[in-house]
C-alpha cells in the first residue's frame, strides 16, 4: 500500500487510527476518557503542560483525549489544518464568528434565509453585544460582493437550509480575502462528502455534528475546522467561550463517523429519488432541492458539489391547510426536528426551527407557513414514497 493519505471511506471506517501507528495488544475502539480532571505529575510536569513545552492534560475543558482523536478526523475530512470540538452547533458558530471578527473591524457579513438558529444567535450579538450584522442577498451578486468586500467577516450556508439556495464559495472567499475577511461555510447539509469548502477558499467550516457526522440523533455537538494550523489564540476563545464537549459526546461522533459515507450513499440516493418523484407529483408546487437539473443554480451545483444530500423542501398546491392535512395523516416518516439521522424526518420550518424569526424575516428569507422541509433517512425509498402517497392524496 502507497503513503499517500486513506480515501474518506477507508479514513473513516477506521476511525482516523493509523495501523502502523497503533502499539500491540490494544482495544481496537478508542477509550473513552470521561473525567473532569487528570492527574499532573510532578511540578515540573505541571509547568510543562500549562506553559505548553509539552502535550499533556489537566482539565476536560482544555482538552480531552477522545475530544482531540475526533478534532483529527474531523479536520482530515474536511482537507482542514485543525478542528476545535464543540458543544452543538450554535455553539460551533459563535466560536468561529468570534474568532473570525478578532481584531477586525467592519461587519459580519450573511445572507436572510440563514439557517434559523444561526439567525436567532446573530440577533443576540447583535442587540446584546452590538456586533455589526449585515444581510445582503446573494442571489443579486453585485450586491452580496459588494458588502462582502467591507466585511469584517462572512458567514454563508450552502446550500441553506430549507430553502437549499446555494452560494459561490470559490467567489464570495475570492472577494472577501482582497478585504482580509474571513469566510466561515456551514457544511452541515452538504457535509464534507459532497461539498469542501475550505478547498474553495473558505477559512472556516463548520458543523452541527448532531446531524450527518454523529447520524444516530443521540447526542448534541458540533465543530469548527480550520484552513490554516490552529493558533493559542484560537483555543483560547473556544476555551473560553465555554462550549466545549464531553468526551462520552465526542466519541459518539467519533462512532458515527465509521459508517457516515455508506450513510452519505444512502441519504444521496433517497434524497434525488423522492425530490424526482415529488417534481413529477401533480399536488406538488415547488421542489427546493439542488441536486435537480431544473434548481435555479443547477450549474453552480455542479461545479460545487458532488451530489445533492439528503434535505430537501417543498410546497404543496393546497398552501398551509394542506401542509398541516399533510403532517397528520404521516405514518412512517416521523413529524420531528432535525436532520442526518436514520429515520426521514418531516417538519415545517415556519413553526419549528425558524420560529424564532420574525414574520417579516421569514417572509423576506422565503419560508412560508406552507414549506414542509424533509429530511430523508437510509430506509428503503419506496417506503418512504409510499407513505408520501398517501400523506399526500388527501392534501
Amino acid at each position: 500500500m502507497n503513503s499517500s493519505a486513506p480515501r474518506p471511506a477507508t479514513l473513516c471506517a477506521h476511525g482516523g487510527q493509523r495501523h502502523e501507528a497503533r502499539k500491540g495488544n490494544q482495544p481496537l475502539q478508542p477509550a473513552i476518557a470521561q473525567t473532569a480532571v487528570f492527574e499532573l505529575g510532578t511540578a515540573a510536569d505541571a509547568e510543562a503542560i500549562f506553559s505548553h513545552a509539552r502535550d499533556g492534560y489537566a482539565y476536560s475543558r482544555f482538552g480531552n483525549p477522545s475530544v482531540d482523536a475526533l478534532a483529527t478526523l474531523l479536520a482530515e475530512l474536511e482537507g482542514g489544518a485543525g478542528a476545535l470540538v464543540t458543544s452543538s452547533g450554535n455553539a460551533a458558530t459563535l466560536c468561529a464568528i468570534t474568532t473570525a471578527l478578532d481584531g477586525r473591524t467592519g461587519p459580519l457579513v450573511t445572507h436572510p434565509d440563514i439557517y434559523g438558529g444561526s439567525f436567532e444567535l446573530l440577533r443576540i450579538l447583535s442587540s446584546v453585544y452590538r456586533v455589526a450584522v449585515e444581510f445582503a442577498d446573494p442571489s443579486r451578486e453585485e450586491t452580496w460582493l459588494a458588502a462582502v468586500s467591507r466585511a469584517g467577516a462572512v458567514l454563508v450556508e450552502t446550500p441553506s437550509n430549507p430553502l437549499m439556495r446555494l452560494i459561490d464559495i470559490e467567489r464570495t472567499a475570492q472577494t472577501a480575502r482582497i478585504a482580509g475577511a474571513p469566510v466561515i461555510v456551514d457544511n452541515t447539509v452538504a457535509t464534507p462528502m459532497n461539498q469542501q469548502p475550505l478547498s474553495r477558499g473558505a477559512d472556516w467550516v463548520v458543523h452541527s455534528s448532531t446531524k450527518y457526522l454523529n447520524g444516530h440523533a443521540d447526542m448534541i455537538g458540533g465543530c469548527l475546522v480550520s484552513r490554516e494550523p490552529l493558533t493559542s489564540r484560537h483555543r483560547a476563545i473556544h476555551k473560553n467561550l465555554g462550549g466545549t464537549v464531553n468526551a462520552l459526546d465526542a466519541w459518539l461522533v467519533h462512532r458515527g463517523l465509521r459508517t457516515f459515507p455508506l450513510r452519505m450513499e444512502a441519504h444521496n440516493r433517497n434524497g434525488t429519488a423522492i425530490a424526482e418523484w415529488l417534481q413529477q407529483r401533480r399536488e406538488i408546487a415547488r421542489v427546493f432541492y439542488p441536486g435537480l437539473p431544473s434548481h435555479p443554480q443547477a450549474d453552480l451545483f455542479r461545479r460545487q458539489m458532488s451530489h445533492g444530500g439528503g434535505l430537501l423542501s417543498f410546497e404543496l398546491k393546497g398552501g398551509e391547510p394542506a401542509a398541516l392535512r399533510f403532517i397528520d395523516r404521516l405514518r412512517l416518516i416521523v413529524h420531528a426536528v432535525s436532520l442526518g439521522g436514520t429515520e426521514t424526518l418531516a417538519t415545517r420550518p415556519s413553526k419549528t426551527s425558524h420560529r424564532g424569526m420574525t414574520p417579516e424575516a421569514r417572509q423576506q428569507a422565503g419560508i412560508g407557513d406552507g414549506l414542509i422541509r424533509l429530511a430523508l433517512g437510509i430506509e428503503a425509498v419506496e417506503d418512504v414514497i409510499d407513505d408520501l402517497e398517501q400523506a399526500i392524496s388527501e392534501t
